[in-house]
């Protein structure tokens, strides 16, 4: 029989150190969360059964996320955070290289193609879901920005490149391979990837 909540919130508490049970609460929210969206997709979904399943009153979602796709952001954040690492080998190619792999490793998961199909490409008309997507990647573009910068401070790209043109320009064939033309991403065709943006961006001689 399912625990009611307070027996829950009494179960997130014992074994914690003070100040613990807020990340323990998080914890379930975000894996209740994942466990919904791969079983009935985003739409689907609702706080309600999120609660449920986290075992937490609905006011300890609500106290954090005001509707569920700033919810969905967080998780997704978390989760790019986690699969796809900024990596810094003091070469411009190297890390590009390293990131394309994280980012098409991702990917190649049925649970992330069918989470970024669903809430990335979806909620076109609703300006909450837009607004919760534009947040999503200018936050990922800022976090993964810092490659190039450090490579314009190299020396090894132009000084006026900008980090979202030389990102979109290097990952968005990534998306459109996997997602849309539902193909399988090669070492070869990311080391294509990496040259053509590297050499779009170098120095001039």
């Amino acid at each position: 029989m399912r625990r009611n909540n307070d027996e829950a919130g009494t179960e997130l508490k014992k074994g914690s150190r003070p100040g613990g049970r807020a990340a323990l609460v998080v914890a379930a929210i975000h894996q209740a969360t994942l466990a919904l969206l791969e079983e009935i997709g985003y739409d689907r979904m609702e706080i309600p059964s999120i609660a449920d399943r986290a075992q937490v009153n609905k006011t300890s979602i609500y106290r954090r996320w005001p509707n569920k796709a700033e919810l969905v952001l967080d998780v997704l954040l978390e989760q790019t955070k986690a699969s796809v690492p900024l990596p810094d080998t003091g070469s411009v190619r190297e890390d590009l290289r390293l990131l394309l792999h994280g980012v098409a490793n991702q990917l190649a998961t049925p649970f992330a193609r069918g989470l970024l199909l669903a809430f990335i490409g979806s909620g076109h008309d609703d300006p909450t879901i837009q607004s919760t997507r534009s947040r999503f990647w200018a936050e990922r573009f800022h976090v993964s920005g810092k490659l190039v910068e450090r490579a314009v401070a190299r020396g090894e790209l132009r000084p006026e490149t900008n980090p979202r043109v030389f990102l979109e320009l290097a990952c968005s064939p990534l998306f459109f391979r996997s997602l849309v033309a539902n193909e399988a991403i090669s070492d070869g065709y990311i080391d294509a990837l990496v040259e053509l943006a590297v050499s779009a961006s170098r120095p001039l001689r």
